[in-house]
């Protein structure tokens, strides 16, 4: 019987083989499968906004006839099959119409998002590789910044499973104690990075306001004590094993997370991301990247196209269908990516960022809070660098993905 670590090599090598193109209190949902979701509204990215202290290759193009949507569409909406393409240096956009969506829905949606006081900065829908919806708040444009919150872990992941293509990392069962020292004797060696990437390494977790506060967060996620057995859950969500994660990739590959980042995904798709360090200099892989909302959406392009970029294997496709299983087959959280409804995955952050996939459309929806970089410019975490996102008042995602996604013809 093959490990999982095995199987996911062998998937992974045939599918690289075969193909050269892929905040702190949770309501309950009305959609099953989006009430994890919902969760990381209230525990992803470590704290809260506004204080120094919170808490294949693209086919050629066709000519689809036009048809109006099912239950009424203001405009005639175009069927596929669709022309699919890169962003390169800038975006291209088309109307939602013109690549089967409906323009109603999603302006019900943006409309939902912009509500007084929700504090929406940015609201983005790309669809087949172009722009088709984008709305900014009055004070913000596409330059602007916007930050992730713990939409990063989603990157950390795609970031170990290129590791693991590498083999940098020998197999998910590998103890975390090869890359983490104070990790590699007595119980803790028993801690793997599937424990670590799965809920499972039966460590505490620390408060997330004074985690995001401290000056050394790595020696704090380090340092819990256990209270069962690797292998087994205590927690629902954790940030402080994410950044341990982070410890990982450094050590296996000799590059920081932001280096390998940059190397691996950044450069090649073109999205500049700078990822926020605590005042060691150990980048806060839970959470916090800042980038606009556009280049954030070609990592969600990536993984519509089952991480293919162009002409290149980026993230391996063996990877992405491993790491979103659990969310795609169970509607549960695991490796960094959340269930959505409808047949999308996510990654989710405080306060309502997002960026979800709903590869069968080859649609990415993302929505971010309007976002200030407090303090001296730097992305260093200090008593006085702090990011500052104003809590939603009453913004809901399952609500807004319902909007959004209704524009896809039934």
């Amino acid at each position: 019987m093959s490990t999982v670590s095995e199987d996911l090599h062998l998937r992974s090598a045939c599918t690289s083989a075969s193909t050269t193109v892929r905040q702190f209190q949770a309501s309950l949902l009305r959609y099953a499968t989006l009430a994890l979701a919902c969760v990381c509204l209230n525990a992803c990215g470590g704290g809260g906004g506004g204080s120094a202290n919170p808490p294949p290759s693209p086919q050629p193009p066709t000519q689809p006839p036009s048809t109006p949507v099912a239950g009424g569409c203001s405009v005639t909406v175009t069927d596929g099959p669709f022309e699919l393409v890169w962003p390169r240096v800038s975006w291209e956009t088309r109307s939602p119409e013109s690549q089967g969506l409906c323009p109603d829905e999603l302006e019900e949606a943006s409309n939902y998002a912009f509500a007084t006081g929700n504090a929406t900065g940015a609201v983005l829908v790309i669809k087949n590789g172009y722009i088709v919806f984008e709305r900014y708040s009055e004070d913000r444009d596409q330059q602007d910044l916007v930050t992730s919150w713990s939409v990063a872990k989603s990157i950390t992941s795609a970031l170990m499973g290129i590791a693991l293509e590498e083999e940098r990392i020998s197999a998910l069962g590998q103890s975390v104690g090869t890359f983490v020292e104070a990790w590699d004797d007595g119980k803790k060696a028993d801690i793997t990075i599937d424990h670590m990437m799965t809920l499972r390494t039966a460590l505490t977790e620390p408060n997330a306001a004074e985690f995001y506060d401290a000056a050394d967060q790595l020696a704090m996620a380090v340092q819990r004590e256990l209270v069962g057995d690797p292998g087994e859950q205590h927690i629902g969500y954790s940030n402080a094993d994410v950044m341990v994660a982070g410890e990982v990739i450094e050590q296996s590959t000799s590059m920081s997370a932001q280096e390998y980042f940059d190397l691996r995904i950044g450069q090649t798709i073109g999205l500049a991301g700078e990822w926020w360090t605590d005042e060691g200099g150990n980048v806060l892989t839970y959470c916090c990247m800042d980038s606009t909302a556009r280049d954030f959406a070609r990592f969600g392009v990536l993984f519509s196209r089952d991480g293919v970029w162009i002409e290149e294997q980026v993230v391996p496709s063996g990877w992405i269908e491993y790491s979103q299983r659990p969310a795609r087959e169970n509607a549960r959280y695991s490796y960094y990516w959340w269930p959505v409804e409808r047949g999308g995955v996510g990654a989710f952050g405080l306060q309502g960022q997002m960026i979800v996939i709903y590869p069968e459309f080859d649609l990415v929806v993302l929505r971010f809070t309007r976002y200030t970089r407090r303090g001296d410019g730097r992305v260093v975490r200090t008593p006085t660098n702090y990011h500052d996102t104003p809590a939603p008042q009453n913004f809901d995602n399952a609500t807004f993905l319902t909007l959004a996604r209704d524009a896809v013809p039934n």
